[in-house]
């Protein structure tokens, strides 16, 4: 009689062969296709590894059908190489086509949300026919939550009499239990890549299912599986009682103890499910749906949010979560330099809120306002000698200038309303970033109107936003822009005023 078991290294094997794979294609560039090629022995010998360990078992098709579309995504990246060297790579991408067409999607019925995606991957790289249409191809399989298969079939007797004969596998080995896991961490996704914090504590609710709960087993216990040490976080969720029904909500708590090192690292948490009874046998399902959560821990006080206020720095980790989900295709050196720019522009607007600068100032010119804060920028050692102001691009000429990124400026003296002052100054930024093609763009204007009213807390007039642009009116872009408006409040009174 042959049973499942939970293998650990196999595992291993499909966790280390996802993050190979986020490795090459996460944020992908056609310039570095070379590099990523280098890769590919690597991810086919966590795949040959999978695919020798079930050959004899109903697993099988999964990592088989997984090795068809990974040589096919590599054939791709052979073609653009030898596109991109004035060579025929032809052979390649109808080698490409031709494994994605072995994959038989029947098998994935079970699995409704990961066939649908997988498929939509699979038809794309039919359609392709360009070198350009690659990365958007890599970007949707990234965005894929792959199953991990966590018991395999074994044979106590293999030893005895030999390889699995696939005609005489028993009722036992038929009648998998699949077990669907679809979670959410404070209501977002955990499919997304996204930026969390430490010492905080983060809800997780989810939805959980199966196609049957196995005979004499009471309770089912879910704990993680990371691709590193669990020491540095902690996750709770409590045990599931069996109940009649199929479906069960669950909720549970996570926190992470230490921020991450460096911005680019990527960490990939799993849950491992398993059923136990009152003796403590267990067996271990077949997880399937969206059980991953890909994250990166970044401390808003750490040395990469350098606003050099803490309230700051939450509202720049806040925009650097944002670009992170909506934006998954934007150039990573535009993002980084974005952020260290947008950090400038904080530190001035604070600076300027507690010093008082422009207390009681209503007559500032744009010039005045400009010199000011690129004196400001310059002197911040991250920043520095990289700024510019008032060089030309489309026609007109941009306040300030950074590694290609631009902030527009302006003085404002009879409009305070945040939104009414978008809506009169928000396209013209946007045009000098698409102009140098760039999706990301500051619009940093100083309020002058009368202030009736005692000033909100900063964080309030810093806004990240996604303007209109023309083609695209009412459709989503492949690139959309994003501009980020920040407000700094200028003509103000002292405390003392307001209670006169």
């Amino acid at each position: 009689m042959k049973y499942r078991q939970y293998n650990p290294d196999l595992v291993s094997s499909q966790e280390n062969l996802r993050t190979l794979l986020l490795k090459s294609f996460f944020e992908f560039e056609i310039s570095k296709v070379g590099e990523v090629l280098i890769l590919e022995e690597a991810v086919k010998l966590e795949l040959n590894k999978l695919i020798k360990a079930t050959k004899e078992s109903s697993d099988k098709d999964f990592f088989r059908y997984y090795d068809y579309f990974v040589s096919s995504l590599f054939h791709l990246l052979r073609w653009a190489q030898k596109e991109m060297n004035a060579e025929d790579g032809l052979n390649n991408l109808k080698a490409s086509k031709t494994h994605i067409k072995q994959i038989n999607f029947e098998y994935f019925n079970h699995i409704p949300d990961f066939r649908d995606s997988f498929q939509a991957v699979c038809e794309s790289i039919k359609q392709i026919s360009e070198i350009s249409e690659i990365q958007e191809v890599l970007t949707s399989f990234t965005k894929i939550s792959f199953p991990t298969i966590f018991s395999f079939i074994v044979d106590p007797m293999q030893g005895l009499r030999g390889n699995f004969n696939p005609q005489s596998q028993s009722q036992e080995d038929d009648k998998i239990i699949l077990l669907s896991l679809q979670f959410t961490i404070d209501g977002e996704p955990w499919a997304n890549p996204q930026i969390l914090k430490p010492e905080e504590l983060y809800t997780i609710k989810g939805k959980l299912s199966l196609n049957e709960w196995p005979e004499g087993f009471d309770i089912l216990i879910l704990k993680p599986v990371s691709t590193s040490s669990n020491e540095w976080f902690n996750l709770s969720i409590p045990e599931i009682k069996k109940e009649t029904n199929k479906e069960y909500n669950i909720a549970g708590h996570i926190v992470f103890k230490y921020p991450q090192s460096t911005f680019d690292e990527l960490i990939s948490i799993r849950l491992l499910g398993y059923f136990q009874n009152s003796k403590g046998n267990t067996i271990y399902p077949t997880i399937i749906g969206y059980d991953q959560l890909i994250l990166k821990v970044l401390d808003p006080n750490s040395s990469y949010f350098i606003t050099g206020f803490k309230k700051m720095n939450k509202i720049v980790l806040d925009i650097a979560n944002t670009i992170s989900k909506e934006l998954a295709q934007i150039d990573k050196e535009e993002k980084e330099n974005f952020l260290h720019l947008l950090s400038g522009i904080l530190n001035y607007q604070g600076f300027c809120v507690q010093q008082g600068v422009y207390k009681g100032q209503n007559k500032v010119s744009e010039d005045d306002f400009r010199d000011k804060l690129i004196q400001h920028l310059i002197g911040l050692p991250y920043l520095g000698e990289e700024i510019s102001k008032e060089s030309h691009l489309a026609g007109g000429r941009i306040e300030i200038g950074y590694r290609g990124l631009i902030v527009e400026l302006k003085v404002e003296k009879s409009i305070s309303d945040r939104d009414k002052l978008y809506e009169k100054y928000g396209k013209q930024p946007v045009a000098y970033a698409s102009a140098n093609s760039k999706q990301l763009s500051i619009l940093c204007i100083l309020d002058l109107t009368e202030k009736k009213l005692p000033v909100a807390a900063p964080q309030n007039s810093i806004k990240l936003l996604t303007p209109k642009v023309h083609g695209f009116e009412d459709q989503e872009v492949d690139y959309p822009s994003k501009l980020v408006m920040v407000v700094i409040d200028g003509n103000t009174k002292k405390p003392s005023e307001y209670s006169k």
